[in-house]
C-alpha cells in the first residue's frame, strides 16, 4: 500500500510538469505579460549602474524652451547648434528629432524691430529683403551647417504594417530608397535564399527629413522600439528589411559606425538573423533581429547638457571634445518619453544613449536560442525535485522544500542576468512549482489522506497528537517493540487527593480532576512532552520521545515550573468559589530508558520503562519528606543547572537501590531568584554542610536563619527534626554506655527512604 501511494505521488508530479512544458511551448499572453514585470523586477533590482563618458545628451529640455523660445525652433537657431557642437570637436552628432515639412517660422520679434527701426530711420528696401530672405533660407542654413559638420547621422522613423500612429508616415517608394541607400548595412552576409521568408521586422511606411537634410547628413538611421503589450519599451530591432535586399541599421549603431569609423556587418540565415557584428564584436540579437536594452538606470542617469547652454557658449571644449553627441528632446512638452523597467518619462534620446553605451562596453543582455533549452530543463527538474520530495515528505513539509526551490531558482535567474547577462524564463518555473506542488497536494488529500485522517481520528483520542502523526506517517511504528534512549521521566500527583475526594460528590471530582489534569496536561503538551498515562489523579509523562531533541530536561522543568505556577493561579480562582484546593508534587529524572509500543498485538500503549522511570516516581514521593514541590536527580541537574536556579536538598537511598543520589529543588529560571531568597538558600547550603559533618547545633542554627528568612520553608525544618533526632540518639547512647557518639565516623550523610 506505501509503495503505490510513492509511486502514485511521483507520477502525478512528473505528469503535471509535462502540461507545464506544454504550457511553456504556447507561451500563453498573460505569462508573456507576468514574465516581462519579472524581467523589470530583476532589471531595477539591480540599482543604478554608473556609465562611462563617452556618450553625452544635449537636450532640448524646459530651460532650454524657456530661454529660446518655444518649440519648434527655427532650422537657422538649431543650424547654429550644430556649428557649435562641431567647432567644440564633437566626434560625430546624432540627431534624433525630424524634419519632415519645411521651417515656417517667422520671427516677428525681429520684423517688429525692423519696422520701429524703418519710422525713425526710413525705409531700407535692402534691408527688409534680407530679413524676408533669412526667413526663407532657415532651411538652406540648416543644411549647410549638417553639410560642414561631416558628422551628423540624422534619425528617421519607420513602421512595420499595421503600426498605429504614422503621421507623416508615408509607403516606402523608390525615392526613399535612394535617399536611404547610403544608410543600409556596408557588408551583408546572405546564407538565406531570395525564396526564403522574411523573418525581420519589415519596414511598411518610412517618416524621413526634407530631402537636402537627408542629403547633407553624413548618415542616417531609423528609429523604432519593438512594442511590448504593456507598452515597456524592452527592445529595439538592429535591422530592418524592406523586401529582400534592403537591410537597415537604427540610428545607435549609425551613430556608432561614423564614430568609430568601423563598418557594422549583418549575416542572415534561413531562420533569420544569425550575427551582427560591429568593430570585431558581436552584438547579440535575436533571429528577428532583435536586442535587449539593457539600462543604467531610470531617466537622466547618461549626462544631460541644456542644448541653449551651448548656444550660449557655456559649455566648455572638454564636456564635447570627442564625444558622441545625441541631440533630441527631453522637455514634457516634446512627447518624446518612454515607458521603460525604470519608470515612465524616459526621454527617448537616452534609449539610443543606452544601446550605444551597451556596445562601447560590451554589456549586454543576451537570450541566446539554448536558453530555451535551460528554460525547459529547470521546469523539469523542479517538478522532478518537488516528485521526488513528495515520496519522504507531508505536505507541510513538501510546501516549505518548495518555496525554497523556489527561492532558489529566483537567485539564480538574478544572478544569471546580473552577472552573465542572459535572460530566462522567471515566471515559468515558479509557476510551475506551484503547479506540481499544487496538484500533488490536492492528490494526497482527496485520495491518500483519507486514510491518515482515519486512522488520526481513530487513535487521538488514546495517544499524543505527537504519537499519532509519527504512526501515521509510519506504521511501523505500531508494531511492539521500543528504542534505549536517554530522556527524562516525569510524574506529578496531586497532594492529599483521597482525603479531598472524600468530601466531594462524584460529579464535583469529575469536574475538580478534569480541570486540573486538562490545564496541567496543555502545559505538557506545549513543551512538547508526551503525556504517558493518568493513575487516578496522577500525572505521568516523558520528554525526548518520540520526537528527539537535547534540551528535554530542560523542558520538562519549566513544565513543572509552569504547572505550578497556573495551578496557584487555579486555586486562588477555586478559593473564592469556595470550592476544595489543589496542591502537586513533581518528581523528574534523566537517564536511559527504554521509550516504545509496550503490550499485545491488540492492545499496546506509547511509554517508557527503567530504572530511570522509577526514580522519577520516588523522587515525587520524596518531596512529602522535605516539603518541597520540585524534586530532580543530580542526573537531570547537570542538564539543567545553566539554566534553572536550584537548590541541592540531600543525599538519599531510595527503595530498592544500592547507590545513593543527590536531590536538588527546581526553584525558578536562572537570574529570578530574588536577593533574599538567594541568602536563604545559601544558609540552608551552609546548613546541609555543617550536617554532613555532624555539627548539630550550628546546623540547627543556619536552618532556622533560613526559616526566618523564607518563611516556612520545608527542607529546613525537615534538617531540624533530623539534627534534634541525632542529637537525642547521642544523648542516649552517652548514658547507657559513655562511650561518646556512637554515629559511625564514615557516616555519609546520606538519608534512606522507607517508603516508595
Amino acid at each position: 500500500m506505501v509503495k503505490r501511494f510513492l509511486v502514485n505521488n511521483f507520477t502525478i508530479a512528473f505528469l503535471l510538469t509535462l502540461v507545464s512544458i506544454s504550457l511553456y511551448s504556447f507561451d500563453l499572453p498573460f505569462f508573456q505579460l507576468l514574465d516581462l514585470k519579472a524581467y523589470d523586477v530583476k532589471l531595477t533590482a539591480r540599482g543604478v549602474r554608473p556609465v562611462s563618458e563617452n556618450v553625452v545628451i544635449v537636450a532640448i529640455d524646459e530651460k532650454s524652451l524657456q530661454q529660446e523660445g518655444r518649440w519648434p525652433w527655427p532650422r537657422s537657431r538649431l543650424a547654429h547648434l550644430i556649428d557649435r557642437l562641431s567647432e567644440a570637436g564633437a566626434a560625430v552628432i546624432g540627431i534624433d528629432i525630424f524634419f519632415p515639412e519645411r521651417d515656417n517660422y517667422v520671427p516677428f520679434e525681429t520684423l517688429d524691430s525692423a519696422l520701429d527701426e524703418q519710422e525713425i530711420l526710413g525705409w531700407d528696401s535692402r534691408k527688409t529683403a534680407g530679413w524676408l530672405r533669412q526667413v526663407g533660407d532657415s532651411d538652406r542654413l540648416f543644411a549647410r551647417s549638417l553639410a560642414q559638420s561631416d558628422r551628423v547621422v540624422l534619425g528617421y522613423t519607420v513602421f512595420p504594417a499595421g503600426s498605429r500612429g504614422v503621421a507623416n508616415a508615408q509607403p516606402v517608394d523608390p525615392q526613399h530608397l535612394e535617399l536611404l541607400d547610403f544608410s543600409q548595412y556596408g557588408l551583408v552576409h546572405r546564407n538565406d535564399k531570395p525564396g526564403d521568408p522574411i523573418r525581420l521586422h519589415e519596414i511598411d511606411r518610412v517618416g524621413l527629413s526634407l530631402p537636402e537634410f537627408m542629403e547633407a547628413a553624413n548618415n542616417a538611421g531609423f528609429v523604432y522600439y519593438v512594442p511590448e503589450r504593456d507598452g515597456v519599451v524592452r527592445r529595439i530591432p538592429l535591422v530592418m528589411g524592406y523586401g529582400h535586399d534592403h537591410l537597415f541599421p537604427p540610428l545607435s549603431l549609425q551613430v556608432l559606425q561614423e564614430a568609430v569609423k568601423s563598418p557594422l556587418m549583418v549575416t542572415l540565415a534561413s531562420y533569420g538573423v544569425s550575427k551582427i557584428m560591429f568593430n570585431k564584436v558581436e552584438i547579440p540579437a535575436t533571429t528577428r533581429g532583435e536586442y535587449f536594452i539593457n539600462y543604467y538606470g531610470p531617466a537622466y542617469t547618461f549626462p544631460h547638457i541644456p542644448a541653449t547652454d551651448v548656444l550660449a557658449g557655456r559649455v566648455t571644449e572638454e564636456d564635447l571634445k570627442g564625444k558622441i553627441v545625441l541631440l533630441g528632446a527631453t522637455a514634457a512638452a516634446t512627447y518624446d518619453t518612454k515607458t521603460t523597467p525604470f519608470g515612465p518619462l524616459y526621454p527617448g534620446v537616452e534609449a539610443h544613449a543606452t544601446v550605444i553605451e551597451n556596445v562601447l562596453q560590451q554589456d549586454f543582455i543576451k537570450r541566446p536560442a539554448w536558453i530555451e533549452v535551460l528554460d525547459i530543463s529547470i521546469i523539469l527538474l523542479s517538478g522532478i525535485f518537488l516528485g521526488i520530495i513528495s515520496l519522504y515528505f507531508r505536505a507541510v513539509a513538501s510546501g516549505a522544500l518548495a518555496l525554497m526551490g523556489i527561492v532558489a531558482f529566483l537567485a539564480f535567474d538574478y544572478y544569471l542576468l546580473n552577472e552573465k547577462g542572459l535572460v530566462v524564463h522567471t515566471v515559468y518555473p515558479v509557476f510551475s512549482q506551484l503547479f506540481v506542488y499544487t496538484g500533488v497536494t490536492i492528490y494526497r488529500f482527496a485520495f491518500e489522506e483519507r486514510k491518515k485522517r482515519f486512522i488520526q481520528g481513530a487513535f487521538s483520542q488514546y495517544l499524543a497528537p505527537e504519537v499519532v502523526r509519527q504512526v501515521v506517517e509510519n506504521p511501523k511504528l505500531l508494531k511492539l517493540g521500543g528504542d534505549r534512549r536517554i530522556l527524562t521521566a516525569f510524574f506529578a500527583d496531586v497532594v492529599g487527593f483521597s482525603s479531598i475526594a472524600e468530601n466531594l460528590t462524584p460529579k464535583q471530582l469529575v469536574e475538580l480532576l478534569n480541570e486540573y489534569l486538562t490545564e496541567m496536561t496543555n502545559i505538557i503538551l506545549d513543551n512538547e512532552g508526551t503525556v504517558d498515562k493518568f493513575q487516578g489523579d496522577s500525572i505521568v509523562a516523558f520528554f525526548g520521545a518520540p520526537i528527539q531533541y537535547e534540551d528535554h530536561a530542560i523542558r520538562a522543568c519549566r513544565s513543572a515550573l509552569a504547572m505550578q505556577q497556573r495551578l496557584a493561579e487555579m486555586r486562588e480562582v477555586w478559593r473564592r468559589e469556595g470550592r476544595s484546593e489543589l496542591y502537586m508534587r513533581v518528581g523528574l529524572n534523566t537517564g536511559p530508558m527504554v521509550v516504545g509500543n509496550m503490550g499485545s498485538a491488540n492492545r499496546m500503549d506509547y511509554t517508557v520503562m527503567g530504572d530511570s522511570v522509577n526514580l522519577a516516581s520516588r523522587l515525587e514521593g520524596a518531596n512529602k519528606v522535605y516539603g518541597s514541590d520540585i524534586l530532580i536527580s543530580e542526573f537531570t541537574y547537570k542538564f539543567v543547572q545553566d539554566s534553572l536556579e536550584c537548590r541541592e536538598l540531600d543525599r538519599i537511598r531510595v527503595v530498592g537501590k544500592d547507590q545513593p543520589v543527590a536531590v536538588y529543588e527546581v526553584i525558578c529560571e536562572t537570574g529570578e531568584l530574588s536577593p533574599v531568597l538567594r541568602e536563604a538558600h545559601l544558609k540552608f547550603a551552609e546548613g546541609l554542610e555543617l550536617y554532613r559533618q555532624k555539627k548539630w547545633e550550628e546546623a540547627i542554627a543556619l536552618f532556622e536563619r533560613c526559616i526566618e528568612i523564607k518563611q516556612e520553608d520545608g527542607p529546613s525544618k525537615t534538617f531540624i527534626k533530623r539534627c534534634q533526632d541525632f542529637q537525642n540518639i547521642e544523648k542516649r547512647k552517652r548514658r547507657a554506655s559513655d562511650q561518646g557518639s556512637l554515629i559511625p565516623d564514615d557516616w555519609d550523610g546520606v538519608f534512606m527512604m522507607s517508603t516508595k
